[in-house]
């Protein structure tokens, strides 16, 4: 895993895919499509496919796994995993960034996460999103991915 503040243009970044906070709880909560988010992330740990998320979804995965009773171990093991992924990158939000994702919230009809998730996006020239969150649907200039569909 590298942690970066990605900027525009740097690399192909356009090959990669962002990946939602729902895939990893998917996983992590042993929920309805664990399976097929464990052999998505598979492939983003071994660098098969490249992917990008951010530190803000990283922390939501953690307080959500925290309120679903997980222990401080099982968010160490987690975050611990991250490191071992040879695909994913975490963009590290500014407060600049999130001043300007706020702006897509009212026109896109975003939650927070979601806008967050979009600024980025549209900062890095990503296109696709691997995400559970049918919100992205009506979201015309990306396109939403689920897990089995890698």
């Amino acid at each position: 895993m590298k942690l970066s503040k990605l900027e525009r243009g740097k690399s192909n970044i356009n090959l990669a895919y962002f990946v939602d906070s729902n895939v990893f709880l998917e996983l992590e909560l042993d929920q309805e499509h664990a399976d097929e988010c464990e052999v998505f992330l598979n492939k983003v740990r071994k660098g098969v496919l490249r992917a990008i998320t951010t530190g803000f979804h990283i922390d939501s995965i953690l307080i959500i796994m925290e309120n679903y009773g997980k222990s401080p171990s099982d968010l160490e093991t987690f975050l611990s995993s991250l490191l071992g992924y040879k695909g994913l990158e975490v963009y590290l939000l500014s407060i600049l960034d999130r001043i300007s994702a706020t702006r897509w919230m009212d026109k896109l009809n975003l939650d927070l996460d979601d806008a967050i998730a979009y600024y980025v996006m549209k900062r890095l020239n990503i296109d696709k999103i691997v995400s559970y969150d049918r919100h992205f649907d009506s979201v015309k200039d990306i396109m939403r991915l689920e897990p089995s569909q890698l």
